[in-house]
């Protein structure tokens, strides 16, 4: 009678007749495969799982779940289109175009390009 035939029994006999350094090649990468797969599902699972419990966080960085420190300077575009400028202590105060703050225009020359008047319509 004859046996059925066997995936894992075919590769098995021809791993065996494959040069050493290509049985050494699945020897590593086999296993490195497997744990790379493992790290993958189990990251997927932790972000899942962190999603679900309403956890909210910064996902750019690794293993900060909240910004640290506290922002010094910084300029943004507030929801009305304005251009406010922000300073650790103080209120956050618009731009001026007209005469925009020293922080703003670098060493005594304003760099064309670099203020930008918001667009209307």
């Amino acid at each position: 009678m004859d046996q059925p035939y066997s995936l894992w029994a075919d590769w098995l006999s021809k791993f065996h007749t494959w040069p050493e350094p290509i049985q050494a090649l699945w020897l590593v990468a086999v296993p490195l495969t497997v744990l790379g797969l493992t790290w993958l599902v189990l990251r997927g699972l932790r972000e899942i799982i962190r999603l679900s419990r309403g956890e909210r966080g910064h996902s750019g960085w690794r293993g900060h779940g909240a910004w640290r420190g506290h922002l010094v300077y910084g300029v943004y575009q507030d929801p009305q289109g304005r251009w406010m400028v922000y300073w650790h202590g103080r209120a956050p105060q618009a731009v001026d175009w007209e005469n925009p703050p020293p922080e703003l225009i670098g060493r005594g020359t304003v760099v064309q390009g670099v203020f930008r008047r918001p667009e209307n319509g």
